[in-house]
C-alpha cells in the first residue's frame, strides 16, 4: 500500500504578521518595566556611592578639625573660607584630598586621574570633571563642622551636605549665595517623578525634590536663594 505524502503547510503571511504583532505588543509591555527597573537600580547605586562619599568625608573631618566640607582659609571668600575646586590643580581638589588619591607617577591635569569612580552616579554618563557629587557651600561658609547643631533652626538630618550636579557643569561646590545654583544643581537626575539624591549632614542619603530640600540647602536664607520648584 503506497504511503501518501503529507503536505507540510507553512505559515501564511497573515499568520506571520499576527505573531510579529503579538511579539511587538509583549515587548512594548516589557520595556517600560525593564526601563523602570534599570532606573531604580541606578538610583540605588547612586545612593550607595553617596553614602561612601559621606563616610570618606567623616574620615576627612576626623583628621581636619571637624571640617566635613574641605575648605581653605580665604578672607576674600564668603565666610572667610574657599573650597578646593577648579581654582586648584586636580591633585589638590577635594575628591583627591578626601579619598587620598595619589594619582599617576607623573602629575597630570586630568581630573579622572585624581577622582575615584565612586564620585560618579551610574546615571551620569559623561560627568564633567569626572564627578557627579558637589558639596554644599553654605554650611562651610557658616563654619559648620562635624557635630555642629547650629543650622538656623534645622536639624543636621535636614541640612544638605552634598548633591548631584548637572552632567556638563564643572562645579565642585554648590554656591547659592553666588547665584549659580540654578544652572549647577541637577534637580531630576533620576527622573521627573524621582528627583535626585542628596547627602545630609548626619550622613544619611535620600531621594528628594529640590522643593523639599531647598531650605536645607541654605538654612540661613530660608532657601530663598534656591530658585524654582521641580515637584511634578
Amino acid at each position: 500500500m503506497a504511503h501518501q505524502k503529507r503536505l507540510r503547510r507553512g505559515f501564511s503571511l497573515i499568520e506571520l504578521l499576527v505573531v510579529i504583532g503579538i511579539i511587538a505588543i509583549l515587548l512594548g509591555l516589557l520595556f517600560p518595566a525593564l526601563s523602570n527597573a534599570w532606573a531604580h537600580a541606578r538610583l540605588v547605586n547612586c545612593q550607595s556611592n553617596m553614602r561612601q562619599v559621606g563616610q570618606a568625608l567623616i574620615m576627612y573631618a576626623n583628621d581636619n578639625n571637624g571640617w566635613l566640607i574641605p575648605v581653605d582659609a580665604d578672607d576674600t571668600a564668603e565666610g572667610g573660607v574657599r573650597g578646593f575646586g577648579t581654582l586648584w590643580d586636580p591633585k589638590d581638589r577635594w575628591p583627591a584630598r578626601v579619598f587620598k588619591v595619589k594619582g599617576p607617577p607623573v602629575e597630570t591635569k586630568d581630573p579622572k586621574d585624581y577622582t575615584p569612580q565612586v564620585m560618579i552616579c551610574p546615571a551620569d554618563l559623561d560627568a564633567a570633571m569626572a564627578h557627579t557629587y558637589a558639596l554644599n557651600n553654605p554650611p562651610a561658609a557658616h563654619g559648620c563642622k562635624m557635630g555642629s547643631s547650629d543650622f538656623a533652626g534645622l536639624r543636621a538630618s535636614e541640612v544638605v551636605l552634598a548633591a548631584e550636579k548637572r552632567t556638563f557643569e564643572n562645579d565642585y561646590y554648590l554656591e547659592p549665595e553666588n547665584g549659580d545654583l540654578d544652572k549647577a544643581l541637577d534637580r531630576t537626575r533620576h527622573g521627573i517623578k524621582r528627583g535626585s539624591n542628596y547627602l545630609f549632614f548626619d550622613g544619611h542619603v535620600s531621594r528628594a525634590f529640590v522643593s523639599e530640600v531647598r531650605r536645607g540647602i541654605n538654612p540661613w536664607t530660608n532657601g530663598e536663594d534656591v530658585p524654582g520648584s521641580d515637584t511634578p
